[in-house]
């Protein structure tokens, strides 16, 4: 029969991971959900990484795009009725890195780290997503790879939806407005699409 102070240690035990009869290694304990470390200084580099740095690399994309693209294809080639301003275009595609970014901060937040990599995978598949599609349309001027790989986008986006909001509604649902924009995006980009490879290619024949 256990003592009053057994009880107590064996509840402390429980609180930090430590769970009585199992031998947990020092990483499993420190990731686990049960004992996350709640240390303000490591709340604010893993958001720091999570949120910031996805925003920062996708400024850095779009700043690309502006470098290697001076003949301002975007603005006087392209042609859609959907067609942005290219800085509110770039503007909104940073939005969604951070928006991506806080997903995984906050999956990581609430999942702890063992069971984080397939979170942490998807994405950073749709981070390079992200990014790859301005570098294949502004830069490569690649109408037909673009918009396959925004087409490709939005249907992982749907996963990831449904994947991460059996984590947290705050994260699944966090991908909400990105599937929105992307599904904008999409279309922005099926006009120039549509023009070139099939009323282009019918009028070829």
């Amino acid at each position: 029969m256990m003592s009053a102070g057994d009880l107590q240690e064996s509840e402390e035990e429980e609180e930090n991971g430590d769970v009585p009869g199992i031998r947990m290694s020092y990483y499993e304990s420190r990731c686990s959900p049960v004992h996350r470390d709640d240390r303000i200084a490591v709340k604010i580099v893993v958001g720091f990484s999570f949120v910031f740095l996805p925003g920062l690399a996708c400024v850095g994309v779009w700043a690309a795009c502006l470098m290697y693209s001076p003949d301002m294809w975007y603005e006087l080639v392209l042609e859609s009725p959907l067609k942005l301003p290219f800085y509110a275009f770039g503007g909104v595609w940073c939005g969604v890195c951070v928006a991506t970014g806080f997903s995984l901060f906050w999956t990581w937040y609430v999942k702890g780290c063992r069971r984080f990599v397939p979170y942490l995978l998807l994405g950073i598949l749709i981070l390079l997503l992200s990014f790859a599609y301005p570098a294949l349309l502004i830069v490569g001027h690649f109408i037909l790879y673009s918009f396959a790989a925004v087409t490709i986008l939005w249907l992982i986006l749907i996963v990831a939806l449904v994947f991460y909001s059996s984590v947290s509604k705050i994260a699944g649902f966090s991908f909400l407005p990105i599937l929105l924009w992307t599904t904008y995006t999409a279309l922005f980009t099926f006009f120039p699409f549509y023009d070139q490879y099939i009323e282009g290619g019918n009028s070829a024949r």
